[in-house]
């Protein structure tokens, strides 16, 4: 079968229209055909009609010179007229010859060999009786000709009339029959047609799969595409790719939790030391020494917090394991934002938390990430003393928690890429390390492990809203 294989899209689509083309081409040659072989039989026909009607005009012709040339000979007795008579009848034998050659009717033939017949009867008695022609009957003789000639012409003009009508008949049978053709050949190839997108549009389909199976960061799937030859060659690159890209991914995250955990015991020294000066433990500070340790106190936390951002996001992205349990969600959020008081105090802000009762089975410590980074980010862009509203709901058989600021906002062409791993919008936010770019795409992995989504919520507000979707009722397994 791979004999059968175009070598490329080229050759494919090319086949593809000499498929779709060759019924047309074979209707066209066969309508062609059709309307050559009508035209030629109705030349054929009318033509033969056409010179019988010429034949019996020239026959009476030929019939009335004869005629007057015996009854002068009669009278005359001189020898010219009988030549110039036997010179008419020769041209009446030339005349009537080719008549009967042609592909007249039965009964025209019948006619023309009556004609024949009597005409020649006619003449032996003129030659047995060449010097006693007084008494031939002259005018009976040639009336009945002439009568014969008459029938001729007349038939051969009613025969033009029949091929006419013959003709349209054809035509019309003709017409019907290429209907016909035309009524099955669209359909025909309207299939053939459907056929051949088909076969073109599957590979690229499965191109197209594989290319944004990669682009999702999923590189488990081996990709084997069948089709043209170089589409084939293209699959064995994007394979190619795939284990490379899949190498580098895996050394990412090894990368990732090597420098986590390495950065962990150096960090926890540094928190307990900056702790210990800014209570004073070793001794009296001045404001300027104790503002400098608060400062190292903060940013050791901040610190922290993007060492378990880079630890979350490494375990988010390699398939979390739930521990499902039955959990009062509303109760959760009120004690992540019950955690989040300092940072509040700090900048002056208030919540307008409203909080439905709302129970789900799902992994708590997992959610509380999710409600924390949330927060988290609210509170980051909020500007002083500002408002952020906190809403728990149930809606369409699911838990909705929406977190509105009134920060800078999302951007449009951002809502899409700030769920993105390590992805920073241009929102501008007052703090003194920047963040990781990891809190979104930890939101987004935990609620997927969970069967939910995270979304940008346009409301045509100020600020940010996102909405967090977690199904009322999990049938995942304990991990």
């Amino acid at each position: 079968m791979k004999l059968l294989r175009p070598t490329s899209i080229i050759q494919l689509i090319l086949i593809g229209f000499a498929v779709v083309a060759l019924p047309l081409i074979v209707a066209l040659l066969y309508a062609a055909a059709s309307v050559d072989k009508l035209a030629a039989q109705s030349q054929r026909a009318i033509s033969h009609a056409v010179k019988a009607t010429e034949g019996g005009r020239m026959l009476a012709e030929q019939i009335t010179l004869m005629e007057r040339n015996l009854r002068q000979y009669q009278v005359l007795g001189d020898e010219a007229l009988l030549r110039v008579y036997q010179a008419n009848r020769a041209r009446f034998d030339e005349t009537l010859g080719p008549l009967s050659t042609l592909p007249l009717p039965e009964d025209l033939q019948q006619i023309l060999a009556r004609l024949r017949g009597e005409e020649y009867q006619f003449y032996q008695r003129v030659r047995d009786r060449r010097d006693a022609l007084g008494d031939l009957d002259v005018a009976d003789t040639f009336t009945r000709l002439a009568e014969l000639a008459q029938q001729i012409l007349v038939q051969s003009q009613r025969l033009i009339d029949v091929q006419v009508e013959r003709t349209q008949r054809s035509a019309q049978q003709a017409q019907r029959t290429l209907f016909m053709l035309s009524s099955l050949l669209v359909p025909a190839v309207l299939v053939l047609l459907g056929f051949v997108v088909v076969l073109i549009r599957r590979p690229l389909h499965r191109l197209d799969e594989a290319i944004h199976r990669l682009g999702a960061g999923d590189f488990t799937v081996p990709l084997q595409l069948q089709g043209p030859r170089d589409l084939e060659q293209l699959g064995e690159r994007l394979d190619w790719m795939r284990t490379r890209l899949m190498e580098v991914d895996e050394d990412k995250q090894r990368f990732l939790r090597h420098i986590s955990h390495e950065l962990k015991t150096p960090l926890t020294s540094i928190r307990e030391g900056s702790e210990l000066l800014a209570e004073e433990i070793p001794g009296p500070l001045s404001p300027q020494q104790h503002e400098i340790a608060e400062l190292l106190r903060q940013n050791g936390q901040q610190l922290q917090k993007l060492i378990e951002d880079l630890l979350n996001y490494n375990a988010a992205t390699h398939g979390p394991a739930l521990n499902l349990a039955p959990l009062q969600l509303d109760e959760l959020v009120n004690a992540v934002i019950a955690d989040c008081k300092m940072a509040v105090m700090t900048r002056r802000l208030w919540f307008e938390v409203d909080l439905a009762e709302v129970s789900v089975v799902a992994d708590a410590e997992k959610l509380r990430v999710v409600i924390d980074n949330l927060l988290s980010n609210a509170i980051k862009y909020s500007p002083l003393q500002g408002r952020i509203r906190v809403c728990l709901s149930r809606r369409q058989g699911q838990a909705w928690l929406d977190v509105e600021d009134q920060g800078p906002g999302i951007p449009p062409e951002q809502q899409e890429r700030v769920f993105e791993a390590f992805y920073q919008g241009t929102a501008s936010y007052t703090g003194h390390v920047a963040g990781s770019g990891l809190g979104l795409s930890i939101v987004r992995e935990y609620l997927h492990a969970h069967g939910g989504a995270i979304e940008v919520v346009n409301d045509g507000k100020p600020g940010a809203h996102l909405r967090a979707r977690l199904p009322l009722q999990q049938e995942t397994a304990t991990g």
